[in-house]
């Protein structure tokens, strides 16, 4: 199995900041959409949060603020759970499909 992080290290190799990770944590916990099936089994709460806690500790997330437990798993599950605690507001889904553009899995439709 192909694994999704060094994907993302692959296609962004400078990384990205925590709140364009955490969009693109939640776009991908949301909707599969774009997405080559050989990654779909990591794209579970516990599989993105795994993903994502591996690439801050890799340094490819970019922290604001060095206070935040970016490369703890549960800092990417409290991440995922906020749809659910707080609703769906949480989630640009524009910038989370611009996010996973960059990363490869969205193409651009062409305007009819």
């Amino acid at each position: 199995m192909q694994n999704i992080a060094s994907y993302f290290m692959q296609q962004l190799p400078e990384g990205m900041s925590c709140r364009d990770a955490e969009q693109l944590c939640l776009r991908l916990y949301c909707t599969a959409d774009g997405v080559p099936q050989i990654y779909h089994s990591q794209l579970t709460r516990f599989g993105l949060a795994d993903t994502f806690a591996e690439l801050a500790s890799a340094g490819w997330v970019h922290a604001v603020d060095d206070r935040l437990p970016i490369s703890d798993r549960n800092h990417w599950v409290e991440v995922i759970s906020s749809v659910f605690t707080k609703g769906p507001d949480v989630v640009d889904m524009a910038r989370g499909r611009e996010l996973a553009r960059r990363m490869g899995f969205e193409h651009e439709t062409p305007a009819a």
